[in-house]
């Protein structure tokens, strides 16, 4: 059994693994819909196993010590479920919710093995709480709330407390040093040392490598037997209280900030909700959750604000419906009739090719929404678009870019130009999508 500081490092551990197997499930999700075309990873039988192998390696193959170890029915149970859900028997949120009630079951179980009545301020209040933590009726986040008050508002100090053991135990590089760091805060010998030579017994399982619970069980077993010292069993007892105060204390701040991360990201889809535009087929409100948008569109909107806001679909009969008249309608190529695609419809365009490029000096300082079809047309028409659409501070700009050697005047108009380095104005799609997505560090399509 680890001891309680350990387990806290474990928590942590298991968290960081909970959010990278949260990123991977996005991240699958997310090429679904951008590679195979589904409006649902549930629809794409590749990407469904995917993903569900995804969550089963979270429960069932972890190398970390995590809450759910050693809670064989309940993997039994998660391993059952997971097959059935990819027979598509059971969905995804029936997992889900069983996962957060065993998670639930096995917090009140921790919470009542952690002793908390032993550092309560008195027999009443310590009674109080073990009734509390055995009682399933109280949801998890009132029994957190309740666990709160009943330690009182020494909370922050105790958190202290434990925050300061908890570091100097991280820093021990060796058996050696970890066993210092029990000393100092069971035992306190620099400002008790003779409480510490009454100790010796105990300081010696300690350096000698006992588990501090083990040294703690024979000290009270010492003392019981033999009626000890009072007031050295009553300084001790103070000092673990204040450890066990400290431990519970800090676990229940973080549970109180998971339920306020959970709270902010529910307000904020709900809040994206209201300000979606309709869909623009039916015009029905679009699920927040469910939905697809014109990549373009939503680049123009949300990354260049261009647009007034991207263009919607509720689901994917509307986007067949209207995707491909809305892009002809709103996205013709800036290259008007000298498109590539109207002039050479029988040219084909390299695999790697991105389709699809933006004028970089329109869309990022002179907020016109320039697009092109693919970056051949863009390099071929990109002079005649220039003179057509960047007509002011042409001047000034052919000035500083002949002075940099990036064009060569036209020697029949000076005011004309052609541009060596054509590539360094353009930008495709698919790199704005990659540098929006680094900036918010999150998926965004």
């Amino acid at each position: 059994m680890l001891d309680p500081w350990d387990e806290l490092e474990t928590l942590q551990k298991a968290r960081r693994d909970s959010l990278a197997c949260t990123r991977d499930l996005e991240n699958i999700r997310d090429s679904c819909v951008r590679e195979h075309g589904k409006s649902h990873v549930v629809e794409c039988p590749e990407c469904w196993t995917r993903l569900i192998n995804r969550l089963r390696d979270r429960y069932l193959n972890t190398a970390i010590k995590e809450w759910f170890i050693g809670r064989r029915a309940f993997l039994q149970e998660l391993d059952d479920l997971f097959s059935k859900a990819r027979q598509h028997e059971v969905d995804f949120k029936t997992i889900e919710e069983r996962i957060v009630n065993e998670k639930n079951e096995w917090f009140r179980d921790k919470v009542c093995n952690l002793g908390l009545h032993l550092a309560a301020r008195s027999p009443t209040e310590g009674r109080a709480l073990q009734q509390k933590a055995s009682d399933r009726d109280i949801p998890i986040s009132q029994l957190v709330l309740e666990l709160r008050e009943c330690l009182g508002v020494d909370a922050k100090v105790y958190e202290e407390i434990s925050t300061n053991f908890l570091n100097a135990v991280k820093r021990t590089q060796s058996p050696t040093a970890r066993a210092r760091a029990y000393i100092d805060a069971l035992f306190q010998p620099e400002r008790d040392p003779a409480g510490v030579a009454k100790s010796q017994k105990y300081v010696d399982m300690i350096t000698d490598g006992k588990p501090a619970a083990d040294m703690i069980n024979t000290m009270v077993r010492d003392r019981q037997s033999a009626k000890g010292d009072p007031d050295q069993r009553q300084k001790l007892q103070k000092n673990l209280e204040e450890l066990r105060r400290a431990r519970a204390a800090h676990e229940l701040d973080k549970n109180k900030r998971d339920q306020v991360r959970q709270e902010k990201a529910r307000a904020a889809v709900s809040n994206a909700a209201d300000t979606m535009p309709p869909c623009s087929v039916c015009s029905k409100t679009v699920d927040a959750q469910k939905f697809s948008a014109c990549p373009l569109c939503q680049v123009l909107a949300d990354y260049y604000k261009l647009l007034d806001g991207p263009t919607l679909f509720c689901s994917e009969t509307c986007h067949e419906k209207g995707y491909d008249s809305h892009v002809e309608a709103s996205h013709e190529c800036s290259s008007g009739s000298d498109c590539f695609t109207l002039t050479s419809p029988e040219s084909e365009m390299e695999v790697d090719e991105p389709m699809v490029v933006f004028c970089q000096e329109c869309v990022e300082d002179l907020g016109q929404p320039s697009a092109f079809c693919s970056s051949r047309c863009f390099e071929a028409n990109f002079p005649r678009h220039r003179d057509r659409a960047h007509p002011r501070g042409r001047e000034r700009r052919h000035h500083e870019m002949e002075e940099e050697g990036q064009i060569e005047s036209d020697p029949e108009d000076e005011m004309r130009y052609s541009d060596s380095k054509t590539e360094a104005h353009s930008i495709s799609l698919r790199d704005v999508i990659a540098n929006w997505q680094e900036k918010a560090e999150a998926s965004i399509f």
